[in-house]
């Protein structure tokens, strides 16, 4: 049992073999449960929400929109994974074009996400000039920004949508090893 006065909300945990649940007793604040070892990964539980599972191992529990004050850490039980995965289904197809991690393009995207990758969130992105001096001398500016709209064309995102979602979208679907 969370207690208000010691952490600023009230909540119940309860532990299973693979998971655990939080319950939000709270009848207006919304917890905010974010997995400390992927900074990517969160997950809310609405005010009176009963039961909600948290798939993480080691988290922070928190009031949501506070940057500051109390907050819970939870070591949660360790998650099962399968043994053995089944065949695709042969009429699914890839719901994300597969990246060639030995193409340039991938060392431009590799470049461009690393400060987010290292879990900074609020650094900027390099520029296409830091990234093709990062790169090497035969790399260029022009080549950088070629390679960008190749990536963005490749995933399907609009043109000119911006660097911050090409990188969101390369990080949320696991196009980049998330560690640098």
């Amino acid at each position: 049992m969370l207690d208000q006065q010691a952490t600023g909300f009230t909540g119940e945990i309860t532990a299973t073999a693979d998971h655990w649940l939080l319950t939000n007793f709270c009848p207006v604040q919304t917890l905010l449960v974010e997995n400390l070892e992927n900074c990517y990964e969160y997950l809310t539980v609405a005010p009176g929400r009963c039961l909600a599972p948290v798939p993480f191992e080691l988290c922070r529990v928190s009031v949501a929109g506070r940057t500051t004050g109390p907050y819970l850490t939870v070591f949660g039980p360790e998650p099962k994974h399968a043994q053995a995965r089944p065949a695709p289904c042969a009429a699914v197809r890839e719901a994300e074009p597969a990246l060639n991690p030995r193409a340039t393009y991938f060392a431009v995207l590799r470049t461009l996400c690393e400060p987010r990758l290292r879990g900074s969130t609020s650094s900027p992105l390099p520029t296409s000039e830091q990234i093709a001096h990062r790169l090497g001398s035969k790399m260029t500016v022009r080549a950088v920004n070629a390679h960008i709209e190749y990536l963005t064309d490749k995933l399907r995102l609009t043109r000119g949508c911006g660097r911050e979602v090409l990188v969101e979208t390369a990080i949320r679907h696991r196009m980049v090893p998330l560690e640098c």
